[in-house]
């Protein structure tokens, strides 16, 4: 698992008793819940482009390439391909052709 260097700040959160318990009994707990936490985290922020992939990956401790397979795996694209970039590729292999 990948760790980051740089500061950090900690955050408390409050659930209700039947929340706590029902995150108990899947298994999220202790350090497994800050670690589900912050993947959940990493992908909206990757999703709503506020991070990088790599940022993202970082956040969520995990290798790039480990994290890029956990966005697939939630069906969030890892690159974004509109068909303005599109156009634009298009445009610019025209302009090399001639």
């Amino acid at each position: 698992m990948k760790t980051s260097t740089t500061e950090t700040v900690k955050v408390e959160m409050n659930f209700a008793p039947d929340v706590l318990v029902a995150m108990q009994m899947i298994g999220l707990y202790g350090d497994r819940l800050e670690q589900e936490m912050k993947r959940v985290m990493a992908i909206d922020l990757f999703r709503r482009g506020l991070l990088s992939t790599g940022k993202a990956a970082e956040l969520a401790g995990m290798y790039l390439a480990d994290f890029m397979d956990l966005l697939l795996a939630y069906n969030v694209p890892v690159v974004e391909y509109t068909i303005e970039d599109y156009e634009k590729d298009m445009k610019a292999f025209e302009r090399l052709e001639q």
